[in-house]
């Protein structure tokens, strides 16, 4: 019998780093999509990837990894043929993958019986969503096939992976160890590849929004605050900036907000359970981790997705102040984020030109869905002050 084949729409840091080596380890055949030509002959040309885990670093190698060109000619023989769909491409990009896959899974799903599931590795609280928006409007007769043939799921992955490098050898990936990733097992259709128990490290769960909203919250919002308190203090990666202690010090006080704020957003969501809390210090740790040498403008980058109103920054401090706090840190943190000015990010420096003309009252309406003279507007608006005064000071 042979393996369960998953064809991943992506090759980057989580589909190489995380997606990958999870479903090889459980026997699956992985083959990549990409559209990046030096990516796609780097794993063509070995048959896998490099991983580059632990500390001290342990690298090994990932075999029967193959890639294909998203533009390829067999390529919609392998989405008829896969047994389960997936993508890492992060979430802007889901749109245009909907709309690329869309006529392909309206053929094999008129040509066959069987039943598929894509998992949208994306952590994001409405990846499934933005990816069935691009299904349905490249090919509308998939919106009745949605949950009943076709399952469309997200999935929130715990591994940071900092770094993807094309080598001589191959492509090498950076990340920590953790193995852990939440799946929403409502969404998926029964009769296709299972997930649960067949993929180790792939928890499927019911409550999967409360899952996404603790890994956006409880990691990515310090991960976040740290990258943009950071870039401010011109460190090049994550870890350079932890090392600061006035930056740890921040970095703790949105996670410490954050966890309070998940705490308190739970007991307000009917059918929600109590989740364990997370060690802080450990959380802190896997941000200084050197092994990753995560880039700040790569944590930072699209900091207008970040201040979105259920996203890591915004989400917890708006929680928040419905339970009594003072998010004083997430909304430091957010108008850090705000200020953040890297020329190569196209998000940020569209961000600038609006605050030049709007200022951040008005820009943070339009982005995080704030009213200006809400509390937490005014706290972001006082920090963002303050922000501006440091970056002129001589």
């Amino acid at each position: 019998m042979s393996a369960p084949r998953c064809l991943v729409i992506g090759a980057g840091r989580i589909a190489g780093g995380f997606v990958a080596p999870l479903l090889r380890a459980a026997g699956w055949d992985v083959v990549l999509a990409s559209r990046n030509p030096a990516v796609l002959r780097a794993i063509d040309e070995g048959g896998g990837v490099w991983l580059r885990t632990g500390d001290p670093p342990i690298e090994r190698w990932i075999g029967g990894v193959g890639a294909i060109a998203l533009d390829a000619t067999d390529l919609p023989r392998i989405v008829a043929t896969a047994d389960l769909l997936a993508t890492a491409v992060g979430p802007t990009q889901l749109p245009a993958v909907g709309r690329m896959l869309g006529p392909l899974l309206q053929e094999r799903l008129a040509s066959s019986r069987s039943s598929v599931n894509v998992v949208t590795f994306e952590n994001h609280r409405r990846g499934s969503e933005l990816l069935a928006s691009g299904l349905i409007e490249a090919s509308a007769s998939l919106a009745g096939q949605i949950g009943r043939r076709l399952g469309i799921g997200g999935a929130a992955v715990w591994r940071a992976v900092s770094n993807r490098v094309v080598a001589n050898d191959g492509v090498r990936f950076d990340a920590d160890d953790v193995e852990e990733c939440y799946a929403d097992a409502i969404s998926f259709v029964p009769g296709a590849a299972p997930l649960d128990g067949a993929v180790p490290g792939i928890e499927l769960v019911r409550s999967f929004d409360d899952r996404m909203v603790e890994k956006l919250w409880t990691f990515n919002a310090g991960h976040a605050a740290a990258a943009y308190l950071g870039w401010h203090a011109g460190c090049a990666t994550v870890d350079e900036a932890m090392a600061d202690p006035e930056i740890r010090a921040a970095a703790a006080s949105v996670v410490a907000e954050a966890q309070q704020a998940f705490q308190a957003y739970l007991t307000m969501r009917p059918g929600s359970s109590p989740l364990p809390s997370r060690s802080l210090d450990s959380i802190l740790d896997r941000y200084a981790d050197p092994v990753l040498r995560d880039p700040v403008i790569r944590v930072a980058r699209e900091p207008r997705r970040k201040l979105a109103a259920g996203d890591r920054l915004i989400g917890p401090a708006i929680a928040g102040m419905a339970a009594g706090l003072r998010p004083a840190a997430l909304a430091a943190a957010s108008a850090a984020a705000l200020a953040y000015d890297e020329r190569t990010d196209p998000q940020a420096a569209d961000l600038q030109r609006e605050l030049e003309l709007l200022g951040p009252a008005e820009v943070l309406a339009a982005v995080s869905m704030l009213d200006p003279s809400d509390e937490l507007a005014r706290l972001i608006c006082n920090s963002y002050q303050d922000c501006a005064v440091r970056r002129v000071a001589p």
